[in-house]
């Protein structure tokens, strides 16, 4: 054994039992450096020492002061995420209180949290570590410094405004934990997280007859055609209704340029429509979306950080995958291969036919001829919900097989891109402010600014394009998803290919949730939307769509579908589905 493995274990089995010692646990399961672990490896130098230990004496502090009986239950995703947040700062807050060394360690693990978070591109990005960061200032006061202060610039007055006696009973209730969950839960409705009475407003409005339902959605597919329509007029009068209302807010080459969109997909849309007579699918505004290249979002310093995080949590399960990708690689290599034709009149003698000539001279001579096995070119897409649900072990998992699959698939020349989906907010963002400020009309359609990133597109090699998986881990990114939109942006992405076979593969836990669009239109919009979507691409597209649902029954909605419980089951799902396709027909 090396000098530095020894080193390794030797840290290993000291953590281990200090972190047993302080959870008040002797048989704690501890495990190291693999997918589903509950510690990454030990680091390489000293410097980042205490940062590793204080990610165990969280590990201890959530064991020794959480009782796993209570349970988060707001009865809101996103309220229920943040309380997560806050519930992770609490005990790791008691331990620091109580054990001076732990609070050390603790500091050194925050501290490196905040550099993995200073480059948000919107602080609005910034309300979970925002949260963590003024929970650490009340609470532990010695230890803030400027830096991690810097992430309550945009939340840390809405917070403080909550009054002196409301951090008094946050400070009292640590030792609570279900007096600090209502706390937490009262605290962030308070902040008006969810829009509670636009929810209200509308769940009024949802609650008449169907009539006006069918009604107000014949209304919007009327609207659509109208808006198109005056969308092309728009075109060829440019310049001519420059003193329309409200139309200086918005830069009028935003507006052409949206138009011309709506109108480039208008026929694929129409073709998702004309399956379910009854439902129309619309979109309040496109002026706030956006497609982007995973390198935009971050700094490349913070990317190359990520990537650094994500080969740390790879491990036994890199190994694992790696096995499962060689397979597919030998499968398709020997795909690949030439093949021979027999009983030819000409080409090659066939001698493992030279037998019958001995036992019957009469038999003629038989050749064989090479030939190529047609094996038809193919691009594969991988569309990975990147929703905040699917934040940690699902996430985590999904990033390394899409960076292990797509570099197997390009050594077999195999064209390989990698997307994720979200919103760019919570809370509808820019397109429901200025649904706001145009008087809230009824039915808006999708209500959100939805964003679409390349992690690696199909013409970056594995080489250039490995370091921005590490992006699906940086908090902040994952927020809501609109499976249905994206689908469609994957699919013509995908369609534009010059590839025979093309193969588009989604990976999600969940239905479609975007609270800003569910609280102003019928409850099952964006449902109905990806089905048909979903419906249009299996009956009317030359595209395989595949789908592997992550502890979520995605059959309800693919036809070619597998489920998995274990995010760890990810990477031989995807193989064996991408088996299946590229059998020879």
């Amino acid at each position: 054994m090396s000098s530095k493995s020894s080193q390794s274990e030797t840290i290993k089995e000291a953590v281990s039992a200090a972190t047993r010692a302080l959870s008040g646990n002797s048989e704690l399961e501890i495990s190291y450096g693999g997918m589903g672990s509950t510690l990454p490896n030990p680091p390489n130098s000293i410097k980042e020492l205490t940062s590793f230990r204080g990610k165990a004496d969280s590990l201890a502090c959530a064991e020794r002061y959480r009782d796993k009986s209570i349970r988060i239950n707001s009865g809101v995703d996103k309220i229920n995420s943040l309380i997560k947040v806050m519930e992770d700062a609490r005990v790791e807050i008691l331990g620091s209180l109580n054990f001076p060394g732990v609070a050390s360690n603790l500091a050194a693990k925050f501290e490196d949290k905040c550099k993995l978070n200073e480059s948000f591109e919107d602080q609005e990005d910034q309300l979970e570590i925002a949260l963590e960061t003024w929970l650490r200032r009340i609470c532990l006061p010695n230890e803030m410094d400027t830096k991690s202060s810097l992430f309550l610039k945009y939340w840390g007055k809405l917070f403080d405004d909550q009054g002196t006696e409301f951090k008094e009973k946050v400070i009292s209730s640590l030792e609570n934990q279900s007096e600090f969950y209502d706390l937490a839960e009262d605290f962030l409705k308070n902040l008006n997280i969810t829009d509670e009475e636009s929810e209200t407003e509308d769940n009024d409005i949802e609650d008449d007859t169907e009539q006006e339902e069918e009604s107000a959605s014949d209304e919007g597919s009327e609207d659509d055609s109208q808006e198109s329509e005056s969308s092309s007029e728009q075109d060829n009068q440019e310049g001519n209704e420059e003193a329309d209302a409200d139309s200086g807010d918005i830069d009028e080459d935003a507006i052409v340029d949206e138009n011309q969109e709506i109108t480039a997909n208008q026929s694929w849309l129409e073709s998702l429509v004309g399956q379910t007579g009854n439902f129309s699918y619309k979109v309040y505004t496109r002026s706030f979306d956006e497609e982007v290249k995973a390198e935009d979002l971050c700094s490349p310093e913070e990317l190359v950080r990520l990537r650094k995080h994500l080969d740390q949590l790879m491990g036994p399960s890199k190994a694992t995958i790696s096995k499962l990708a060689h397979r597919l690689q030998r499968f398709l290599m020997a795909q690949q291969n030439r093949s021979w034709e027999f009983d030819k009149e000409e080409g090659m003698l066939d001698s493992a036919r030279l037998h019958k000539m001995i036992t019957d001279p009469l038999t003629s001579l038989s050749y064989k001829i090479e030939k190529d096995t047609e094996f038809r070119d193919t691009s594969v897409s991988i569309l990975v919900d990147s929703s905040g649900s699917m934040r940690g072990r699902s996430m985590t998992v999904a990033a390394i097989c899409a960076d292990i699959i797509s570099t197997t698939l390009e050594r077999c020349n195999v064209k390989t891109e990698v997307l994720g989906f979200t919103t760019k907010q919570w809370k509808g963002g820019e397109s429901r402010k200025l649904w706001m400020d145009d008087g809230k009309p009824e039915n808006p359609g999708r209500l959100n600014d939805i964003r679409h990133i390349i992690f690696k597109s199909a013409d970056t090699s594995w080489r250039r394009g490995q370091k921005n998986f590490g992006l699906m881990l940086r908090e902040g990114l994952l927020k809501e998803n609109v499976d249905g939109e994206a689908l469609i942006w994957a699919h013509d992405r995908l369609a534009r290919r010059s590839e025979q076979r093309k193969i588009l593969m989604v990976i999600s836990d969940g239905a479609p949730v975007d609270d800003s669009t569910l609280s102003t239109n019928p409850t099952n919009f964006l449902d109905l939307h990806l089905r048909q979507v979903i419906h249009s691409i299996e009956t009317k597209s030359d595209i395989n769509l595949i789908a592997i649902g992550i502890g979520h029954d995605v059959t309800r909605y693919y036809k070619n579908a597998v489920t998995i419980h274990r995010a760890e089951e990810l990477g031989g799902a995807m193989l064996e589905q991408l088996t299946d396709l590229f059998k020879v027909d």
